[in-house]
């Protein structure tokens, strides 16, 4: 497996320790696979590339950051937990199926990770106060939109929805080939306008990020 990873190292520089966690999350990936249904079976082959090199890609997005970090949806801890075993800290996987919170504790301490597990639907979440909320394959970009707006809500300093979209943290989402369709679908009220970079895992997919310091 270690040879097999060395593709995802041609884009991704990690050291040895790093390594070896991402080997031990790739096989609990196929252990608990054959009981319950993570990814898709037929992108377990791949997941070298299709999970880890597409989760891996956003590191460089959210290393810097000091706040808090949210994985809307993050189902086998894609792209959270990578994110986490890469260095970044603070980091909150959220995720409503149970069974999968349980794969991600075993995950958390076969790698001795120090990413937080929630056991919550989104719109049922406390307030985390994110710097930066990212999300991977779990609804359109408007959705998720919406769904950061509403955790902004329950801040205790932001009183009508027009704060919560003012104070709304970075977000990065990793988008398939549909990403145009999506950002056309946006609500132009908002005013909200992502970035889009390229997919080193899919010529058709792209990174959306939107950076409340430049945008």
């Amino acid at each position: 497996m270690k040879e097999k990873f060395s593709r995802f190292k041609k884009h991704i520089n990690v050291s040895h320790e790093t390594l070896e966690k991402l080997v031990i999350y790739f096989d609990l990936l196929n252990v608990w696979q054959k009981k319950m249904n993570l990814v898709s079976n037929n992108s377990l082959e791949n997941a070298e590339i299709r999970h880890f090199l597409d989760s891996a890609q956003l590191y460089i997005f959210c290393k810097n950051l000091n706040g808090n970090i949210i994985d809307f949806g993050t189902g086998a801890g894609f792209p959270g937990a990578v994110l986490s075993i890469l260095g970044a800290s603070k980091i909150f996987l959220i995720e409503s199926n149970k069974k999968k919170c349980n794969f991600l504790t075993k995950l958390k301490k076969e790698t001795n990770s120090n990413f937080n597990i929630v056991n919550s639907r989104i719109e049922n979440l406390e307030f985390l106060d994110p710097s930066l909320i990212v999300s991977r394959a779990l609804t359109s970009t408007k959705n998720l939109l919406f769904f950061s707006i509403d955790h902004m809500l329950k801040s205790k300093k932001i009183k009508t929805r027009k704060e919560a979209v003012k104070n709304i943290p970075n977000l990065l989402f990793l988008k398939g080939k549909t990403f145009k369709d999506e950002l056309n679908d946006m609500p132009k009220y908002l005013k909200i306008k992502f970035q889009t970079f390229p997919s080193i895992t899919s010529a058709e997919s792209r990174i959306l990020l939107y950076n409340k310091n430049i945008l």
